[in-house]
């Protein structure tokens, strides 16, 4: 993959301009079939993760197709659509694992008086092609449990999950060749796009001023995908048609 050369641990990708634009939240969400209106004048802190991968493309490395892995967001304080923010970030940690390499990166985001409102983790497996097969090094999925209320559905529809990935950073998410020669059976759905379905679970009628949420991506959410979205005791889950679950999150509220 475009960029491997220049990943190793301390790795610091340049420092980018980044701004959640109104347009684009309200395009985005309505892609993912959630109403853009909930949040007013606020950013669903979900797109800040667009902001990572802006600095990653602008630093020489493609992310074409890597898999989301896992994603924490520590958010200090709500950020506002179209507020122009600094994003600075790094490599952490390199694993090699059975289908390639496993990327560990860490992002801060930071406002106009050079102050810290979120810091955001990620993990991704940047594959092998020629390894379609073994896992991801994301560990095992956890065992199925009792006493998970589902709160909501969503559906996916090729078209929204292409729409929301129209950028072409990652064609994985909407072209079914490429998606085929990385071992899939179908475009798989952006990881941000289930984490807009947490915010949403959250939100309510409006975004939490603070919020620590931690996701961990265990199966791909195929783009003809209907999702249920059950919820437990500061936890949460997307399941899939067969009843397996394709993430789960952990969160609070401080």
């Amino acid at each position: 993959m475009q960029g491997d050369e220049l990943l190793e641990a301390g790795f610091a990708f340049n420092t980018v301009e980044f701004a959640v634009e109104r347009v684009f939240q309200e395009a985005k969400l309505g892609a993912a079939g959630i109403d853009a209106g909930r949040y007013g004048n606020l950013a669903d802190p979900t797109f800040l993760g667009h902001g990572a991968l802006k600095a990653m493309h602008e630093s020489g490395i493609s992310i074409l197709g890597q898999v989301h892995m896992t994603q924490r967001f520590r958010l200090h304080r709500a950020v506002r659509l179209d507020e122009p923010l600094t994003v600075a970030g790094e490599v952490t940690r390199i694993e090699a694992v059975p289908r390639g390499r496993r990327v560990w990166c860490r992002f801060s985001y930071r406002d106009r008086e050079g102050r810290e409102v979120c810091r955001t983790e990620r993990s991704g497996l940047r594959p092998d092609p020629a390894r379609k097969r073994g896992p991801g090094g994301g560990g095992a999925p956890v065992p199925d449990e009792d006493g998970f209320e589902q709160v909501a559905e969503h559906r996916l529809t090729p078209e929204g999950v292409a729409a929301y990935s129209d950028d072409t950073l990652n064609a994985i998410h909407n072209d079914p060749e490429v998606a085929a020669r990385y071992g899939f059976r179908a475009p798989i759905a952006a990881g941000l796009m289930g984490i807009h379905y947490y915010v949403a679970a959250l939100a309510g009628d409006g975004m939490p001023e603070r919020l620590d949420l931690a996701i961990r991506f265990l199966r791909p959410m195929f783009w003809d995908d209907r999702l249920g979205l059950q919820r437990r005791n500061g936890r949460m889950r997307l399941v899939n048609p067969e009843g397996k679950p394709v993430s789960e999150a952990e969160y609070s509220l401080p």
